[in-house]
């Protein structure tokens, strides 16, 4: 008997995009805190079976607490719902805040792109 898991082939598994994201905010958003908001809003805006359907994954590994940059896994079918959740964000603890999408991507190397070329004015100087 074979112990080894099987994987699930490319079009069993669904066509998959990645959001950059980044948050305006006056002072820095812990992660943690962001991802707690994130549910919440997705809860309440296209439920349990829907947040199941979309199969979204915040990539801990790509969040800059300094740039306040970030990206999530989604299912392609669901990136505009993704990017209306976002949107709704208007409160991460007590300060106000604005999540803006910088891009969508196929391939996560091209997100990883998106969030490293989008540098800040003063980083010009």
């Amino acid at each position: 008997m074979d112990d080894k898991l099987k994987t699930l082939k490319p079009m069993i598994a669904g066509k998959k995009r990645y959001l950059s994201f980044e948050i305006i905010s006056e002072s820095s958003v812990e992660f943690a805190d962001f991802v707690n908001v994130f549910w919440n809003s997705s809860m309440s805006f296209i439920g349990e079976l829907g947040s199941a359907k979309a199969s979204i994954w915040i990539v801990k590994d790509l969040w800059d607490q300094k740039l306040q940059k970030g990206v999530i896994k989604c299912s392609h079918a669901f990136v505009e719902k993704i990017r209306l959740i976002l949107s709704l964000i208007g409160r991460i603890g007590d300060q106000r805040v604005i999540v803006s999408v910088l891009g969508v991507s196929g391939t996560l190397n091209s997100a990883k792109a998106k969030i490293m070329s989008m540098r800040d004015l003063a980083s010009y100087n």
